[in-house]
This record gives C-alpha cells, sequence and structure tokens, in this order.
C-alpha cells in the first residue's frame, strides 16, 4: 500500500474517534494547534498532536475539526508540502494569506450556530489567542470548554513527557553567570515595584538559567517553568533530571525546584495578593486563571535581554561560522566528486552534510531539518527528503540547501544555491541574480538604531518586485546562542502581524538575511549568510547601525548573470569571497585550498 494512502487511512480513522469524543462531550468543533502549552515552534514528541491528528508535518498549522469536515490552516512555506502529505486523507487546506495570523478563526465561528460549544486545550493557546478567540465566539454565545486530556483515549501509544538530563551552560560560552542574569530581572521588578516575574518560554527559561538539554528537536532546550520573586526563585522541573553542577549552580543562587505538574498549585498559592508580570502573548491560559494576584503584561524582558549577544557569544557565534565553513566546504567538495561518477540521493546528501559537521568540534546536532531540494523539489520551501521519498540528484540542474548547526558556543543557519551542471537558462541565472542583488542591498544598508524588520524587508526584496517577481516568507530573524535557530526579537518581514517585523533592530543581535525565489514544479532559490549588526557611526541625527557577514561560505558564481550586478555589487561579492577564503584556508588541506580559491575566484 502507498505509504501515503496508508497514512490518511490512520488519520482519517483518528478524526472518526475524535469526533466520537466530541459527540460524548457535546462538542461542536475542536480548534488543535501545533504548539505546546509554552508556545514553542518546535515541540517535544508528546505535544504533536495536530500533527497525528492530520499528518502533516510542517511545523506551523492549526487544525479544526467538526462533525463532517477537517481543516487545516497553514501559511504559503508550506502548501506544496500539504498536498504532498494529506492529498489522500479527508484534511483539507486552507491557504494562509498572512503567515501565523488567525484567519481560521472568523471561518470558524461563520460556521458555526448560536450557543454551540468549541474544545480545545487550554495549556496550547496563549492569552492574547485566547482573547482573540473569545472576542469572536461572544457575538454568537458561544462556548469555550477546555478539554487537557481529549487525546488520552485515541493516542494511546502517546510519547511522554520528556525526561533527558539537564547540564549546565558554562560561563565560558553563555558569557555571564545565572546570578547576573537573574539579578537584571529583579531590578526589573523593583523598578516597576511588581512581586514576580513568571516565565514558560523554554528559550527564555534555558538562557536565564543557563541550562541547556533535549527536550525539543533540533533546539537544546529544558521543558519549564520559571517564577522569579525579588527574592525567592522558583523553577518548575523534574528535579530528578537535575545533573549535579545545574543542582549546585541552582542551590548557589537560591533556586527552589518544584516538580513541572506542580506549577498550577504553586501559582495559585504563591501569587495570591501578589503584582506578577507576564507577556501575554507567551504564557497559556491555563497558567493565566491560575495566577490568583494582579497580574500586568508586558513583552518578557528576558526575550529583549537575550537578543542582545555579550562578547563572549559573538565571538562564540564566529568561532561557529569558521567550523561550519569547513564543514560545508569539505562537503561540496565531496558532492562535486560523488556527481562526477555517480547519482546521489536528497537524502544521503543531508546525512552527508550532518556528517563533515560532526567532525567539528563542540558540535551537538542540527539546528532544524536540513533541506535538499533538487530542481522541483527546491521550490518546496519547508521541503524534507526522506530516505523512502526523495529524488536522485544527477550532475546536473540547480540544488537549494538549507542546513544549521547547534554548536555548544553557538547556532548557524546557512541556505546555499548552486549549480550542478550544464548551462543554466536565462530565467534561472535572472532569478538568482535578483535574489543576490536583494542579500546585497539589504545587508549592505546603514540604518538608524531601533529601525523595525517590516521598515527593512523591501530593500531585499526590490530587486525582485523590479522583475515582477517576489518570496512568501519573511527576509530573515533572530537567532540564538546554542539556542533557538529561530529566535524572537528582531527580524525581516513584510507585515507588520508578525513579531518579527515589528521588532526593532539595535547593535549586537545576530539575525539572518535569506531572501529566494520558489517557482512551482520547476526550482527554487534562497541564498542566506547570519550577520552581526553593528554601530556604523554617530551623528546629530543619532545611532547609525550596520551589518557584518559572519557566514563563511562561498557563493556559486556560476548561476550569476555579472551584466545585472553593478559595480558596488561586485566589489561586495569579490570582499565577501575573499573573506571566506583568507578566514577558512588556514584550516583546510591543500588540494581544498585549490578548490576553495576557484570558487571564490573574483567576478568581473
Amino acid at each position: 500500500m502507498n505509504v501515503f494512502l496508508k497514512k490518511a487511512i490512520m488519520v482519517n480513522e483518528r478524526l472518526k474517534a475524535l469526533r466520537d469524543f466530541m459527540s460524548i462531550q457535546k462538542i461542536d468543533a475542536f480548534i488543535i494547534p501545533s504548539t505546546d502549552p509554552h508556545q514553542s515552534e518546535y515541540v517535544a514528541d508528546h505535544w504533536k498532536l495536530r500533527e497525528y491528528f492530520s499528518g502533516f508535518t510542517g511545523s506551523a498549522g492549526t487544525l479544526i475539526v467538526t462533525k463532517d469536515r477537517a481543516a487545516l490552516w497553514t501559511d504559503s512555506r508550506y502548501f506544496l508540502q500539504f498536498e504532498e502529505e494529506c492529498k489522500t486523507s479527508e484534511v483539507q487546506l486552507h491557504k494562509q494569506s498572512i503567515p501565523h495570523a488567525p484567519e481560521h478563526v472568523a471561518w470558524l465561528c461563520n460556521l458555526l450556530n448560536t450557543e454551540t460549544c468549541i474544545g480545545l486545550d487550554f495549556r496550547l493557546f496563549s492569552i492574547s489567542q485566547i482573547n482573540y478567540l473569545t472576542s469572536h465566539t461572544t457575538l454568537k454565545n458561544i462556548q469555550l470548554k477546555n478539554q487537557p486530556n481529549f487525546a488520552k483515549n485515541i493516542w494511546i501509544n502517546r510519547p511522554s513527557l520528556p525526561n533527558t538530563p539537564i547540564y549546565h551552560h558554562s560561563i565560558k560560552y553563555s558569557g555571564a553567570s545565572t546570578l547576573s542574569k537573574i539579578r537584571k530581572i529583579q531590578e526589573r521588578l523593583k523598578d516597576k515595584n511588581v512581586d514576580f516575574y513568571f516565565f514558560s518560554s523554554l528559550d527564555e527559561i534555558a538562557w536565564l538559567f543557563n541550562i541547556r538539554s533535549s527536550d525539543v528537536d533540533y533546539t537544546p532546550l529544558v521543558t519549564a517553568y520559571a517564577l522569579i520573586g525579588k527574592q525567592d526563585i522558583y523553577f518548575f522541573c523534574d528535579k530528578k533530571r537535575f545533573t549535579p553542577p545545574v543542582i549546585n549552580d541552582f542551590d548557589a543562587n537560591n533556586v527552589f525546584i518544584k516538580n513541572y505538574d506542580e506549577v498550577i498549585t504553586y501559582l495559585s498559592e504563591i501569587t495570591y495578593n501578589k503584582k506578577t508580570i507576564v507577556d501575554f502573548s507567551t504564557l497559556n491560559y491555563e497558567s493565566f486563571v491560575n495566577l490568583k494576584g494582579t497580574l500586568i503584561s508586558e513583552k518578557s524582558y528576558a526575550k529583549t535581554l537575550k537578543s542582545v549577544k555579550n562578547i563572549t557569544e559573538i565571538e562564540g557565534s564566529k568561532k561557529c561560522m569558521i567550523k561550519d565553513g569547513v564543514a560545508l566546504t569539505k562537503f561540496f567538495i565531496w558532492l562535486e566528486k560523488k556527481l562526477c561518477k555517480n547519482v546521489v540521493s536528497e537524502y544521503e546528501i543531508g546525512q552527508k552534510l550532518n556528517y563533515f559537521r560532526q567532525q567539528q568540534d563542540l558540535y551537538k546536532g542540527e539546528s532544524f531539518a536540513t533541506i535538499v531540494g533538487y530542481k522541483k523539489n527546491g521550490a518546496i520551501i519547508h521541503y524534507t527528503a526522506t530516505k523512502d521519498n526523495c529524488l536522485l540528484v544527477k550532475n546536473e540542474n540547480i540544488l537549494l540547501l538549507d542546513s544549521g548547526a547547534q554548536y555548544e558556543d553557538g547556532t548557524t543557519d546557512i541556505t546555499r544555491t548552486i549549480w550542478l551542471g550544464g548551462t543554466p537558462c536565462k530565467k534561472i541565472t535572472t532569478a538568482y541574480t535578483a535574489v543576490l542583488k536583494g542579500y546585497i542591498g539589504l545587508e549592505q544598508l546603514v540604518f538608524p538604531r531601533g529601525t523595525t524588520g517590516v521598515q527593512l524587508d523591501a530593500f531585499a526584496r526590490a530587486p525582485l518586485w523590479k522583475n515582477g517577481l517576489d518570496y512568501p516568507h519573511g527576509t530573515g530573524h533572530g537567532i540564538g546562542s546554542f539556542g533557538m535557530v529561530h529566535e524572537p526579537d528582531q527580524g525581516f518581514a513584510s507585515t507588520t502581524v508578525t513579531e518579527r517585523g515589528t521588532s526593532s533592530h539595535f547593535e549586537n543581535q545576530l539575525t539572518t538575511i535569506e531572501p529566494g525565489l520558489y517557482i512551482s514544479g520547476e526550482f527554487g532559490i534562497r541564498i542566506e549568510n547570519i550577520v552581526l549588526s553593528k554601530i556604523q557611526k554617530t551623528s546629530s541625527f543619532g545611532i547609525f547601525l550596520e551589518f557584518e557577514p559572519l557566514t563563511l561560505c562561498y557563493i556559486d558564481t556560476t548561476l550569476i548573470n555579472a551584466n545585472l550586478l553593478t559595480i558596488d555589487e561586485k566589489n561586495w561579492l569579490n570582499a565577501y569571497h575573499s573573506k571566506v577564503y583568507q578566514t577558512l584556508s588556514p584550516f583546510l588541506t591543500k588540494e581544498e585550498n585549490i578548490w576553495l580559491a576557484k570558487k571564490c575566484t573574483k567576478i568581473n
């Protein structure tokens, strides 16, 4: 039986079981998001409920199940992936025009009659999301019913909550002690005259307490909550998971450890008649209703602090880029030699790249699922090749490779599009050159400190727009330090709906720049580097910033139409290639240096 057909049958059976449950509970519709109680982008297997009930494996999407419909909302990054994974199931795609926008809410409320009922797990929705939902449901007197155990008798072999060891992230790599970070939060409490600050975002907790684990795919996070007071500090996570260095650090900082499942009880007791700061955009609704004192909403202060890297984190990131550049150079040499004699699958390419990264010091794993898209698969923005379902790559045409790694001293994310053989057509070279021009245009920009991502985004799109082209994703995102590969706060987006578009840029932040172009059924193009924001000048008009590229990997010049580049753009490319070669050459063999020198040859 076809693998997708078999999967569709299982999904349809699960949906039937969910509808049986809904009938018993008198629920007319059920909403299942992609996240966990911490509003995480990547979630532990235990929380992959939307994937389980829909069969769609993309990281973003919302499933709505009614008595006779199963509808999934996701954005354009995943349209082709959805069509491939769900084409034989009853789940129907609803195309979001804006990523992460709650377009499903109006659709559902229009569909339902008055005085009906929507089921959902309050742990999986933020306060802001519930407030938005109720602003629509109250108009028709639609009830929201909390159903935290809705999958209990359906998902029989559901994975347990993570229980992997939690280890200390050394100050050698973090650059700041746990105490120094907590003190900044406590100073914030004093300034605001507030008793507690409650944290639920896993990346913020990992950063604040200098801890790491493997609870979430690709991201070294710990499933926990934290309540920081002016004096008392509570950490909610199973104590048996802690390694001795973490216990010692927590004891030294008077951190009281409580079990993860005790958070609701302790919140009710500790915060009674107290003032607590929370972030409504990330705090789940169940925690919200159990915080018993006065709540003050503000964007997480830890998120703001974390986005600005210290000297140690910046130096660690630069070291990571060298290691990543060496691994990529060795990989591309291997690929070129391999394709001279054989074909190789997209899946094997991803595995081999990971192998070369594993040889590097302090390597901890991939930072996301590697995207290897040959020819038409390059147009599937979040495509993941599997061993049993992928294309064979030949010594011809175009290949898109988006990958990244976690090292103990930093996180990487890079995309390169390369030509494997033959002569690229004008359509491809024109498109590739426009993408490159867009990258250079944004990276070379000088702009006022505090400029938002939505103001900067258009500089990367302008060369594509000039040719009647565009791409359906943000131009870049923040990146962590041995943390999240997609890290809030700053980034670039063409709409103010997403946080990445509205957040301001400041010095010492790490951000990706990654314009692209995707022609369905033909090819995909993307060029991505990580850049560091720096102060460029100070004048009577304020502080102005610029970007420094940190990623070290050649850009394929065989795809460039040099006639479309300006002198300044050519100078930028030649300077970048000179930096790549000069920085990586001490770590390469003589043969590897000869190969890289050819790839970094000046363009006229």
